[in-house]
């Protein structure tokens, strides 16, 4: 067998709990690349990890309205990135985040158990939230906006 297939093999025998934390942490790493920028492990190795992620995920069965829904939520934390927007905003979308990765698989065993789900929905929910603030004051300060 290709080497390349069996680490197809081993990408489909990620459970969809072990899949959401690699995407996690996958986000974080190219948070920590956005902020330290130059650096290029972090960002390389966050986007691979995400891909993984993707790519595990991609091969469940996916309820689709969960999808719009982290889509809604991820399309909210980048207005709020854009425009000042008041803090509800980044609590409906950390919410939304939360909501669709509890019910991301549409049916079938295994599913992203609630813990998984409420502890990654709020980690990157959050931390999007608190760095596009200092971002933005930064942008504020300099003069830029």
């Amino acid at each position: 067998m290709h080497p390349a297939a069996i680490g197809l093999d081993r990408l489909a025998a990620l459970t969809p709990d072990d899949a959401v934390l690699l995407l996690t942490a996958g986000v974080f790493l190219i948070f920590l690349e956005l902020n330290r920028p130059g650096w290029i492990i972090p960002g390389a190795l966050g986007l691979l990890a995400a891909l993984f992620a993707m790519a595990s995920l991609f091969r469940q069965v996916l309820s689709m309205p969960e999808v719009v829904l982290m889509c809604t939520a991820i399309a909210l934390l980048l207005l709020d990135l854009r425009r000042r927007t008041p803090a509800i905003v980044s609590i409906a979308a950390t919410i939304a985040l939360i909501s669709g990765f509890s019910h991301l698989v549409a049916r079938g065993e295994p599913r992203v158990r609630i813990g998984t789900a409420v502890g990654c929905g709020a980690l990157i929910g959050a931390t999007t939230a608190i760095l596009t603030r200092i971002a933005r004051r930064a942008r504020t300060n300099k003069g830029l906006d």
